[in-house]
């Protein structure tokens, strides 16, 4: 698929190839140029070289959009009264339980 991705403003076949795919054939034949295979070669890996730099600066800015949207909703302190029922994360409990030592089970 050829879909631009909206984070990179790249699509993946450009990301890996350099270039995107035709879907219609040239109607102009390109010309034969005469620069050598070493110019080509160097020229291409630093056009992939800069389609990649350009691509994490795309995501870095989609990140940073997305942590100014998510701050938006989020409130500055936490408002706990005394009494108030929480709910507590236990999964690594046992874990740390268990790494304690002095022989412990668990189950």
């Amino acid at each position: 698929m050829n879909s631009i991705n909206m984070s990179t403003g790249m699509s993946p076949f450009q990301l890996h190839l350099g270039c995107s795919p035709c879907i219609i054939p040239p109607l102009i034949h390109p010309t034969d140029n005469n620069t050598p295979e070493e110019e080509r070669t160097h020229s291409l890996i630093s056009q992939l070289e800069y389609d990649v730099m350009e691509a994490q600066d795309n995501l870095l800015v989609a990140k940073a959009s997305q942590a100014i949207q998510v701050n938006k909703h989020q409130s500055l302190e936490l408002l706990l009264m005394v009494g108030d029922k929480v709910m507590l994360l236990t999964k690594h409990c046992r874990r740390e339980y268990m790494q304690k030592g002095d022989k412990r089970v668990a189950k």
